[in-house]
């Protein structure tokens, strides 16, 4: 509970802001201002770098492929995809991984002339019998690539991160890995960031090993500042913690402001801020990008509590520096959701979200559930449509890969598409909300024990799957079928002529799809798209998907 002298200040803040805002003082102009997430959908642990003008940012991709994006800005509100960083299979092999790992928290740094990614890979169960990780580093001298053959670093711990001292010395820096322990340790690389010549070390802060997340280092005015996400949870306890030091490895005093950026206020529109990088624009503002979740009211198993069906998305986070050399929000805790542009010249940039499959390679914000099966996809054997071949076992398993979708960005929009299949039994082809092998629902067309043409609404809710509704009598024709998103609401449709639309179902509470209602870890983010699976048939049977639109 607040007390008058906290309640006091928040409000003076308060007032602060909003003349700010809405006032100009210099100029008696109206100020803009930006919303955050800035990088909306599954966009978590942001990693961003400044090359002169230009803004680099990268985030965790778990067991998707094509692996590591990476996105561009002039602006730092407006992002665009330009890239990934593992795009040919031979170089990252996910097939193995369990949902929600495979890649975690990359880092983006910039020295000489060349960028370098350091990530981790993580195998883990929830109960820690199987914990495998490590930690690697890639670079390229353009941020389109090619990249070099990953080198691993370690054989443990997770959340690396890259950091040049002024006198050129390479570093890494990373969280230790439960049960190894719950600590960030350093070490120091060579000039080509491909071997440890020294260490590892224990960063201690105050005689306690404690940044469990994320940590990053930032050299200004002589002090050594180490950033790091204080996980107190996996959705509800993320907040930001600072220590500094005159030297590299320490020891570390805490920050007096800490945690110095924690989202507490219950009416926010963003929770959960955590795996931050602070640094400043070439015009003197400082910044940090974080994960964050919006949040829906609803329930899991009867119990209330915030819903994210986007998964954790990237914020901006206006920060300053306090009279003692800290770092703090500019505006005071908790952080904003809207806030002051940086002073930057305004790029807006596009994502592209429908695709009319017209041109030779997928759009760029296609992913696999892990590597695709090449062999069982075209977008030239029918010209302006994307092939997909029913492939091996199903939705429902790590061993189907015959899954293209993309990330879900609001919680109001609507998918369509048009798929033209004729399978022989139960093979099936259709229309997905995805979260992971146990989370999910779909719109499938395939054949009943009949032979008869059927749509099947289907959903898989804390692992449990059950048939919602099927329609019979299905014409043998070419059909559109429909997803309408409504926050928590979830409706399906089918139609012949993209005109009349027929309701196959709906899900008036969808709560499960989201981070918070997967069984397995939640890691990621609802994602949409389509699937072809024979389901054991072995039968390999062309599903043709003419066009996929987003409406939001």
């Amino acid at each position: 509970m607040y007390n008058l002298k906290d309640r006091m200040t928040q409000l003076k803040i308060f007032f602060q802001l909003i003349f700010l805002l809405t006032f100009n003082p210099l100029f008696g102009q109206s100020v803009q201002t930006y919303k955050n997430p800035v990088i909306q959908g599954f966009f978590p642990d942001p990693s961003i770098v400044r090359v002169g003008d230009d803004y680099y940012c990268v985030n965790s991709t778990f067991e998707y492929f094509p692996a590591i994006v990476i996105s561009h800005s002039r602006d730092l509100v407006h992002w665009q995809q330009i890239g990934h960083v593992f795009s040919k299979s031979e170089d990252l092999d996910l097939t193995h991984f369990w949902d929600g790992m495979g890649i975690w928290a990359p880092d983006i740094s910039y020295h000489n002339g060349e960028f370098y990614i350091f990530y981790c890979l993580v195998q883990l169960k929830k109960d820690r019998s199987y914990n495998v990780r490590g930690n690697y580093m890639v670079k390229s001298k353009s941020i389109m690539g090619g990249w070099s053959k990953p080198v691993q670093l370690t054989d443990y711990g997770n959340d690396p991160s890259h950091f040049v001292d002024t006198d050129g010395q390479h570093y890494m820096l990373f969280a230790a890995g439960i049960p190894q322990g719950n600590g960030t340790r350093i070490v120091k690389l060579n000039n080509d960031c491909t071997k440890i010549i020294e260490g590892p070390f224990w960063m201690e802060t105050e005689g306690k090993k404690a940044a469990p997340e994320g940590p990053h280092l930032l050299k200004k005015d002589g002090y050594y500042y180490l950033t790091m996400a204080a996980s107190g949870g996996l959705f509800n306890g993320h907040h930001m913690l600072l220590a500094r030091s005159k030297s590299v490895y320490g020891p570390f005093e805490n920050s007096p402001n800490n945690p110095y950026l924690t989202q507490k206020n219950p009416d926010a529109e963003n929770f959960h801020q955590g795996h931050g990088k602070i640094f400043s624009t070439q015009n003197g503002e400082w910044f940090t990008m974080v994960l964050s979740q919006r949040r829906l009211k609803g329930e899991i198993k009867g119990k209330p509590m915030g819903i994210s069906p986007l998964g954790r998305e990237t914020s901006l986070i206006r920060l300053a520096w306090d009279d003692k050399g800290w770092v703090i929000p500019q505006y005071g805790n908790p952080p904003m959701d809207e806030d002051v542009v940086p002073n930057l010249p305004t790029t807006p940039l596009s994502n592209p979200l429908s695709d009319d499959f017209s041109m030779p390679n997928l759009g760029i914000q296609w992913v696999f559930r892990r590597n695709p099966l090449f062999e069982n996809f075209s977008l030239t054997e029918k010209k302006g449509h994307l092939r997909l071949y029913s492939s091996d076992f199903d939705i429902d398993t790590t061993l189907g890969r015959n899954l293209i979708v993309q990330r879900e960005q609001s919680h109001i929009f609507m998918a369509t598409t048009k798929l033209t299949f004729k399978p022989d039994t139960k093979e099936q082809a259709g229309l997905t909300g995805y979260y992971d092998t146990k989370t999910y629902v779909r719109l499938g067309l395939q054949r009943n024990e009949k032979g008869k043409y059927i749509l099947v609404l289907e959903q898989c809710q804390y692992g449990q799957k059950s048939v919602l509704r099927t329609i019979e009598n299905i014409k043998n024709k070419p059909i559109y079928l429909q997803m309408k998103v409504n926050q928590l609401h979830r409706a399906f449709y089918f139609s012949y002529d993209n005109k009349n639309w027929i309701e196959v179902g709906t899900l008036a509470d969808a709560s499960f799809l989201s981070d918070q209602g997967t069984p397995n870890w939640g890691f990621m983010g609802m994602m949409t798209g389509v699937y072809a699976f024979n389901r054991g048939t072995g039968k390999r049977i062309a599903a043709d998907f003419d066009w996929f639109n987003i409406e939001k």
